[in-house]
């Protein structure tokens, strides 16, 4: 441990608890209290772990200890969350996958996880999970469904496990993200960032034992993991988990369970506030919003409806780096991305990696308690040797420590929160034979922030295909459907720089002008 990590350890931003303990050290001070809300199933934290130890228990009797992966691909629900946990308490490392992913992505993933157990659904939508993960699945891990497929088990409801809780320095969740390369990078944390950042959620709106919080998105997020299975075990009080996103049932979840904070992308306040016009029931006091691109007009129409909202900054690989807190100004909550948290470092540098002065764009470099342990590859880019994540953002930060994110350098698309590689969606659509070159972009979008364009030129002597047959070009290739361009433009030629790299701000003018 160097000095500045010990200076975390002696500032009480680390701990030397592991997550293994978190949910057994809640369930013995607070037995009787709901810890966990999905659907019509409330788990008090005794429940809760006795859940947790009968999965454990059966993981453990298929190899699964100390370091070894499981890999968990299921929608939100109580399995997801228990599944989470169990890993938790055999030392293992959890890997919640969002269910949007198929055999394209998942492929990639089993490969370089190599898990020791693989859970999923049975049956969503039209699709059915488990199978695809069959298809592609390397070696032979346990396999536990939720739901009935042949050959594969169902997570045990009884039974009990040896509790062997990791080390605060060893990894306990991989997360896969989109970068600018063509597969989803592993990002690695252990004990010490991830219960940094559920101390920040409790301590950044002062939640307690009365504080219940709504998670609207898919659990298998940082931000979702640590509210899911931490901030309860450290306020006391229940999580509320929607199964799938409906504003409806949030205003009447809010309502029902006197929810405190919710903690999302603008896209979920947005639609709520659209529901409060008239309402006369429990709305949420405060929102956490992030994820992805927030307007100020969302933070002030939440604050003329009596909801005080706040934007964040963060990523997979560093949760909330920068936020705003319930009792800033408004016009800094709506204006800022907030103030950089307490421990983390942010700088503005230039392309030599140069501090640049208070209110200079630059891209924003990071540092602190929260920053991943590295990635799964270690040849990927990750943390260099002082610690610094260098985040591809670019931003602002004034004299007082307020950041202002104004773009980025990589090239993802930020989809409701959702964030793909650019580059993983070209290679798809590049696979057709009709397509000479491909470039695809994030378009402003009023609800998700961004919504995926295909910019396209077709080889010599060949006609454009359509969007519909470019669309069932890639359903046959697996890829999300989350993904898939909504915009298309056949194109005579892509802009370029001399080098031959393509101008993606040129085509993104081009729709601007076209609005």
């Amino acid at each position: 441990m160097n000095s500045r990590e010990q200076s975390y350890l002696d500032r009480g931003l680390w701990c030397s608890a592991s997550v293994g303990w978190s949910l057994p050290t809640a369930a013995q001070r607070w037995p009787d209290r709901v810890a966990l809300v999905v659907g019509d199933e409330r788990l008090t934290f005794a429940q809760l772990l006795a859940r947790v130890e009968a999965v454990a228990a059966g993981f453990a009797d298929r190899g699964v200890g100390p370091g070894n992966r499981v890999v968990v691909q299921l929608p939100n629900c109580v399995e997801l969350v228990v599944v989470i946990l169990a890993a938790w308490h055999l030392g293992a490392v959890a890997v919640p996958v969002v269910p949007l992913y198929r055999q394209h992505e998942m492929a990639h993933i089993l490969a370089v996880t190599a898990p020791t157990v693989v859970v999923a659904a049975a049956a969503r939508g039209d699709r059915r999970p488990a199978a695809e993960l069959d298809e592609v699945m390397p070696g032979a891990p346990a396999r536990y469904a939720v739901g009935n497929v042949p050959g594969w088990d169902t997570l045990p409801t009884t039974g009990g496990a040896r509790h062997y809780p990791a080390a605060p320095d060893d990894d306990c969740l991989l997360l896969f993200t989109s970068g600018t390369t063509s597969e989803p990078k592993g990002v690695r944390h252990t004990s010490r960032t991830l219960l940094c950042e559920a101390r920040s959620y409790r301590d950044e709106a002062l939640l307690g034992g009365s504080s219940p919080v709504l998670i609207p998105a898919p659990v298998a997020h940082i931000g979702a993991v640590v509210a899911c299975t931490l901030l309860p075990c450290l306020t006391g009080a229940p999580t509320v988990v929607m199964e799938r996103w409906d504003p409806e049932v949030a205003v009447a979840i809010c309502d029902r369970e006197r929810v405190a904070l919710a903690i999302g992308a603008p896209v979920f306040l947005s639609e709520m506030l659209d529901r409060y016009d008239g309402f006369t029931g429990h709305r949420i006091a405060m929102f956490h919003t992030g994820a992805a691109p927030t307007g100020s007009t969302v933070i002030r129409r939440a604050h003329d409806v009596g909801i005080i909202a706040w934007r964040a900054w963060g990523m997979t690989e560093a949760p909330t780096m920068t936020s705003g807190r319930p009792d800033d100004p408004l016009h800094l909550r709506e204006s800022t991305d907030g103030r950089i948290d307490t421990g983390c470092e942010v700088q503005a540098v230039d392309e030599d990696g140069r501090p640049l002065p208070p209110d200079t764009p630059g891209e924003l470099r990071i540092r602190g308690p929260k920053v991943m342990a590295g990635y799964l590859d270690p040849a990927q880019h990750g943390v260099d040797a002082d610690g610094w994540f260098a985040t591809g953002d670019i931003g602002t930060i004034d004299t007082d420590g307020w950041v202002t994110i104004r773009g980025r350098l990589k090239d993802i698309i930020n989809r409701g929160g959702e964030k793909f590689s650019a580059a993983e969606i070209e290679n798809a659509i590049g696979t057709h034979p009709a397509v000479d070159a491909v470039a695809v972009v994030g378009v402003p979008h009023e609800r998700l922030g961004e919504q995926v364009a295909a910019f396209v030129t077709v080889r010599p002597g060949a006609s454009w295909p359509g969007d519909d047959v470019l669309l069932a070009h890639l359903e046959v290739q697996q890829l999300a459907r989350q993904k898939a361009p909504t915009i298309w433009r056949c194109v005579p030629e892509l802009p370029r720089t001399p080098t031959g790299k393509v101008q993606k701000r040129e085509l993104l003018a081009t729709m601007k002008e076209t609005r």
